[in-house]
């Protein structure tokens, strides 16, 4: 294993430990990283961000190009020719495009905070106007999940937003494990690869050791930590590593193959056509696998009851706010189909627990025991 390697390993416990610590010693910015997208505002329309967000990105990959490109200039104006070319090959090699556009975005923990301070600015509110960029609730679905000496009481302490990016509903906590994560994924999967392991071979390790090994969802970094196994967590870091491979190469997106968003012409690297501020290219990398109430996660003994007992009490609010376009409540079966459909990512393994684990849901708690068909439109209605 690499020395870098081994850092990143490192940096998802640290992630984990500067969560508990900050909601331990009550920092006034410090953020959880659980979410809750059951008990959302039925009263207020929220903003979508997504534009913004695809925007970000978009300044990111543009400063990476502008840089390097400096820096390859630079280094082809060098007299001693296996200098000017070991240093060439580093600033095209596709690892100076994700460490870069990485290194950008800080620490996950601190990314979270960040983008909801960014959110909640006076400027975000005067260009979005009464609309919510970013809601949380003091009455969420973990408040008093666990006994008060419980330690994964800390953790749980402070939700993490929900914002609304491109019509999906998730946590900002999904976008820190979107590049935190995700660049883990991505440093591991092309150090199998590059090391003669097949590409499925070395997925199927990658997704597997972050969802099952000793720091994983399942375990260190999810599961033991706050009780909670979040399938959406696993498909933010999975969608996550796409985006890290899609920086230079072609890959999978919902079904469909995409077009790497950097490439190289000649020695100098340029933005791909499709990337633009204004082409809300981000849009592919988000998706409903990230919304956990649409997604459900796995819950320990001493969590699920109350959790489920909470969906129950709000089922009413849970329902409108999901209502179709037309306001008309959703079925229990409509939900039951959608948790199934986010089982993989477009029929990829991303390392979901298997629906039959994740038994607190809206089609589980929000519905009467013998109600499987949606109820006539004019009773419905919201």
């Amino acid at each position: 294993m690499s020395a870098a390697r081994s850092v990143d390993r490192r940096n998802c416990v640290v992630f984990a430990l500067i969560t508990a610590l900050a909601a331990a010693v009550g920092s006034p910015s410090g953020r959880a990283n659980e979410t809750d997208q059951f008990l959302l505002p039925i009263d207020r329309e929220m903003a979508d961000v997504g534009a913004y967000l695809s925007n970000v990105h978009y300044r990111v990959l543009d400063d990476f190009v502008t840089r390097t490109n400096v820096r390859i200039r630079d280094a082809k104006r060098g007299r001693d020719a296996e200098t000017r070319d070991a240093i060439l090959r580093q600033l095209q090699s596709p690892l100076a495009a994700a460490n870069h556009v990485r290194a950008a975005f800080g620490p996950g923990f601190f990314e979270m905070i960040e983008i909801e301070s960014a959110l909640r600015t006076q400027r975000a509110k005067s260009f979005f106007g009464r609309k919510m960029t970013a809601y949380k609730t003091s009455k969420w679905i973990y408040s008093s999940v666990h006994l008060p000496f419980d330690p994964r009481r800390i953790p749980l302490s402070l939700p993490s937003s929900t914002i609304r990016v491109f019509d999906h509903y998730i946590g900002t906590d999904k976008i820190g494990h979107f590049h935190d994560l995700g660049h883990i994924y991505h440093r591991d999967f092309v150090a199998l690869r590059d090391g003669g392991v097949e590409p499925d071979e070395a997925l199927r390790r990658v997704v597997s050791n972050y969802s099952r090994g000793p720091i994983s969802e399942a375990a260190s970094i999810g599961f033991f930590a706050t009780g909670v196994f979040s399938n959406g967590d696993l498909a933010a870091n999975y969608l996550g590593l796409k985006f890290f491979l899609n920086l230079t190469e072609s890959v999978m997106l919902e079904g469909e193959q995409h077009p790497p968003m950097l490439v190289r012409i000649g020695d100098y690297w340029s933005l791909n056509t499709h990337v633009r501020p204004d082409s809300n290219f981000f849009r592919v990398f988000i998706s409903d696998h990230l919304n956990e109430a649409l997604n459900p996660c796995v819950y320990e003994w001493g969590a699920a009851g109350p959790i489920s007992k909470k969906l129950a009490e709000h089922a009413d609010q849970i329902l409108t706010f999901y209502a179709d376009e037309n306001g008309n409540k959703r079925s229990k079966e409509w939900f039951a189909d959608k948790a199934r459909s986010l089982v993989t990512y477009y029929g990829e393994d991303y390392g979901h627990s298997g629906v039959k684990a994740a038994t607190v849901s809206i089609a589980h708690c929000c519905f009467p025991a013998d109600e499987a068909e949606p109820k006539p439109a004019h009773e419905s209605r919201s």
